[in-house]
């Protein structure tokens, strides 16, 4: 019996032993160490673009002729669209537009440049600029102006220095001449606000207004139909019908919807970047200026005010938004991967390179209780630095 309980004895002393080195020799619970972008934010898939609009209908049936382009700024007290009434040449149209093309590039060239000074500089520049723009003009299969650019080139090469202002007029005179022509009765439509010319419209543009966007639930929100998009450019159209409208390119919104939990997030006259999914993750600042009480749901509106121009958004109603409250850049690891320190808001992690273990003093960034997770970054003064680390050791040994 004696020996039977030095034996288990022995055994049990093994056993420990054995364990004990295992525990010292077993490799740690570790993760890749990444530096990444962490943002906190918000995504909502059914948001709405609002902003001041006016629409234009026809006063008399008759024939639409646009004269500004698509996403055109205007000025207010413009001319941006023509009905003209009975039986009119569709290739007298056609050249007016081929003309009024030439002429708002013109415009834009004038007001954009600073070339077509006498120095061999700045006329190298031109041709460069120049060759760059027929590329995406070829993309666009503009070919008229393709052609203008071509013989501006030429023309530069040979000394002979374009005058802006002299096209412009050349061209000002032919349309004159184009709509002299047009004998039949023609009413034009005159823009009351500048902004952004377009001949398409959703029938939203009373519905979604900056003064009754307030006034929306989520049940409203989520019940509005973007399916009455209408062009009206070229068209034969009866009296009343919508023509076209001018967006205000001022400030406009964003109203959509999120839960009460991600509702914590915003605060009214915060600042807050969006960024726009269907306008390949472009960007633009804006602060939050409405937050709704929740419904029965736990669902909550809000508004975002974007006071700069986003050109493509201007094309959009219904979008795809992210608010992106912050952003840090750093490493993002489990709560238990970090380790207190002697003092107050001291911490540190130990971190590896190759086979060797580091002790690496952190900040930490942000913290997720809920998900238990930790956005950190290496200290100043510290002396291991994560960046040049390989792996991140996890829990303890």
């Amino acid at each position: 019996m004696k020996k039977f309980f030095i034996g288990v004895i022995c055994l049990t002393i093994i056993a420990m032993i054995g364990y004990g080195v295992a525990y010292v020799i077993r490799p740690l619970n570790s993760m890749e160490l990444d530096e990444i972008t962490y943002e906190v934010s918000i995504s909502c898939d059914d948001a709405f673009v609002v902003r001041e609009e006016s629409v234009y209908g026809a006063a008399s049936a008759g024939t639409v002729y646009n004269t500004v382009s698509e996403g055109e700024r205007v000025s207010k007290n413009t001319v941006i669209s023509t009905v003209y009434s009975g039986n009119i040449d569709m290739n007298m149209l056609r050249r007016l537009r081929t003309v009024d093309k030439k002429i708002s590039a013109l415009k834009k060239r004038e007001s954009e440049s600073t070339l077509y000074a006498n120095d061999s500089t700045s006329v190298e520049s031109e041709i460069s600029s120049r060759m760059g723009e027929i590329n995406s003009l070829y993309r666009e299969g503009n070919i008229e102006q393709i052609r203008d650019y071509k013989n501006d080139i030429n023309s530069l090469r040979a000394g002979d220095i374009p005058s802006v202002s002299d096209q412009i007029a050349v061209y000002e005179a032919e349309r004159n001449n184009i709509e002299n022509s047009i004998s039949v009765p023609k009413n034009d439509i005159v823009a009351d606000i500048p902004g952004i010319f377009t001949s398409y419209t959703d029938g939203l543009e009373t519905v979604l207004t900056p003064d009754d966007m307030r006034d929306f639930t989520p049940t409203d929100l989520r019940n509005i139909s973007t399916s009455g998009v209408t062009h009206s450019s070229g068209t034969v159209t009866e009296s009343g019908t919508t023509i076209c409208k001018v967006m205000s390119n001022h400030q406009w919104y964003i109203i959509g919807i999120t839960d009460t939990e991600h509702a914590k997030l915003c605060e009214e006259n915060g600042s807050v970047t969006i960024r726009l999914s269907n306008l390949s993750g472009s960007t633009a600042s804006g602060t939050i200026v409405y937050l709704s009480d929740p419904d029965e749901n736990n669902e909550c509106i809000f508004i975002v005010e974007i006071p700069s121009y986003l050109e493509s958004a201007f094309s959009y109603r219904n979008i795809d938004v992210d608010l992106i409250f912050d952003e840090y850049q750093g490493y993002k690891v489990p709560i238990d991967a970090v380790r207190t320190g002697g003092s107050i808001d001291s911490y540190y992690v130990y971190a590896t390179k190759g086979s060797d273990s580091y002790r690496c003093d952190i900040d930490i960034l942000y913290t997720d209780n809920e998900d238990e997770y930790v956005v950190i970054t290496s200290s100043e003064d510290a002396e291991n630095n994560l960046s040049s680390m390989e792996r991140i050791t996890l829990g303890e040994r």
